[in-house]
């Protein structure tokens, strides 16, 4: 999937309709009202891809009476889980939360879809209490009952390095990265890889980070995943600057700069060239320093001319003579 962003929902999508496809027997013929609602929620993460967040949200609030209208309580809490990521991607925590919370009312934690409403839960508690989000980290690696065992198990890594727990994480990531490995699921893999060089990095094991690194580089380069192409390269150049090389450190930057704007990512770029003209002035190269700074400003002006409608200041005539 080309949206990182969405594979978590666009998975639950899918798994909704594959659900009984496969068997000794024929399929029974769905209800037509369990079909549609099905259908809306695909809908609804093409929408999400493109873009039009309020789309996606209305195909997934007319899905959800759909489903609530039969009792269908299994594709309620789906439907439940996808619109409460949607909610959280918004920053919009109390409807995430209570959507969530609403989604695991319905859900036994024998239920297929409960390690998934689990780490939705997690994540959504990370914004507020990492004790809390630690907590159902937890339960949606107990829960899993599929394939999706290295992911759970990414997050709870990802919780046990933000909290400083360094030793821990290296062993849940490493777990995680088995599981990955073993289950095919690439872009997860670079995860785990990524989240390792940083616990490596932490450690001050800046070989082992960079080693990480560029491994998890090489798998978001093999299946095309923009972001986390720049993302690696970021953690790259933090990883080079805390080992002291600031010439490595600024090659990174600048590629990692290069690959978010042509990705569409302004912000991302802009900070990376805000970063990398603090790296040139530890470099003692004003005249670089000055050209990152004077780039990201340019970003930052044309991103709030987009915002406003106005002309950004750099294109403005002059009136000076």
């Amino acid at each position: 999937m080309n949206n990182p962003r969405l594979s978590g929902l666009a998975g639950i999508a899918v798994c909704a309709l594959l659900a009984g496809c496969f068997g000794g027997t024929a399929p029974k013929a769905r209800p037509e009202v369990q079909t549609r609602a099905e259908a809306l929620v695909l809908r609804a993460v093409r929408a999400e891809q493109k873009g039009d967040v309020q789309e996606a949200e209305q195909l997934l609030a007319e899905s959800l009476r759909l489903s609530a209208s039969v009792e269908d309580n299994p594709a309620t809490a789906r439907t439940r889980i996808n619109l409460a990521r949607l909610y959280r991607l918004r920053n919009d925590t109390a409807r995430a939360r209570e959507t969530i919370d609403g989604a695991l009312a319905l859900l036994g934690t024998e239920a297929d879809s409960y390690g998934e409403a689990a780490q939705e839960k997690a994540l959504i508690e990370l914004t507020t209490d990492s004790g809390v989000a630690l907590a159902w980290a937890h339960k949606a690696v107990t829960a899993e009952r599929g394939s999706w065992g290295g992911r759970r198990l990414n997050l709870l890594g990802r919780i046990q390095v933000g909290r400083g727990d360094l030793t821990t994480a290296d062993a849940t990531l490493k777990k995680a990265l088995e599981e990955n490995r073993g289950s095919g699921h690439a872009e997860e893999e670079a995860n785990s890889l990524r989240m390792l060089g940083i616990v490596a990095r932490g450690q001050q094991r800046f070989a082992d980070a960079g080693r990480l690194l560029n491994e998890a580089l090489e798998i978001d380069k093999r299946i095309g995943v923009s972001v986390k192409i720049g993302t690696d390269l970021e953690e790259l150049a933090l990883t080079a600057r805390s080992a002291g090389d600031l010439e490595k450190s600024a090659g990174y930057l600048e590629r990692a700069c290069d690959v978010h704007l042509n990705g569409g990512r302004a912000v991302r770029a802009a900070t990376d060239l805000t970063t990398l003209a603090e790296v040139f002035g530890k470099l003692g190269n004003p005249q670089k320093e000055q050209a990152a700074r004077k780039k990201a400003q340019q970003i930052a002006e044309q991103q709030t001319a987009q915002r406003t409608g106005r002309s950004p200041a750099t294109t403005r005539p002059s009136s000076s003579p």
